[in-house]
């Protein structure tokens, strides 16, 4: 559920480390890259703790980024060095982008959510779901519709749209097996943690000789917005 917090203290440090010994946030903003002029401004919804946003303001990007969660924006804004971020809520933010980007954030398929987020842009929206079953608050899967039925959706609202599917690996490295279980219970709590052990490989790093080995695999889709 949106309105649940998912960060914890672990899911941070965890999501920390993974990026710091990965390429995955640089792939994928490779991938957004191409779909955006320079001269449009960016606003991200639901940041987290603000990779992209802070590699497309590398880039020389105008970006900013927003999240509810103030512990998630404090670590961005101290990793970052940057004033790009700031918590609001994006249901009660003012603020437009020429270009709305949402990460793994605000599901378009339901309720009202593609209208509100495209309410925020001036030019289109990109948003990248998982095409990997999440939890809701109850453990139940949530849906992930794949490419085909996601762009069916937006034109039967007479959207145009584009999109295509990503796959990029997002490997978590781990101290040891008493982590990789916690890492386990913490990621999969509808899951057996003996699924998932046997796949823990050598990471070859001294600090966290382990790996679990995770391969993201997303829908990312372009959204015009509609000319009135």
């Amino acid at each position: 559920m949106e309105n649940k917090r998912w960060w914890s203290k672990e899911k941070i440090e965890w999501y920390e480390r993974a990026a710091a010994y990965s390429a995955f946030h640089r792939t994928l903003a490779s991938e957004i890259e191409p779909y955006i002029d320079m001269e449009d401004s960016i606003l991200e919804l639901g940041c987290g703790l603000g990779h992209v946003a802070e590699i497309l303001n590398g880039h020389h990007y105008s970006i900013s980024a927003i999240d509810r969660d103030q512990e998630v924006i404090e670590r961005a804004r101290k990793r970052s060095g940057l004033d790009i971020f700031s918590v609001s809520d994006y249901q009660e933010y003012k603020g437009k982008g020429d270009v709305v980007l949402t990460i793994f954030f605000g599901r378009l398929w339901v309720d009202d959510n593609l209208s509100a987020l495209l309410s925020l842009a001036n030019k289109a929206l990109l948003s990248i779901h998982s095409l990997h079953s999440g939890q809701d608050g109850n453990l139940i899967s949530r849906y992930t519709p794949d490419l085909e039925t996601s762009l069916s959706f937006l034109r039967d609202k007479g959207l145009k749209a584009e999109g295509k599917v990503l796959t990029i690996p997002f490997h978590q490295i781990l101290k040891d097996e008493k982590e990789a279980r916690a890492f386990i219970r913490a990621s999969y709590p509808n899951g057996k943690e003996e699924d998932y052990l046997k796949y823990l490989e050598s990471s070859g790093i001294d600090e966290f000789p382990i790996m679990l080995p995770n391969y993201k695999k997303m829908v990312m889709l372009w959204i015009e917005k509609p000319m009135i």
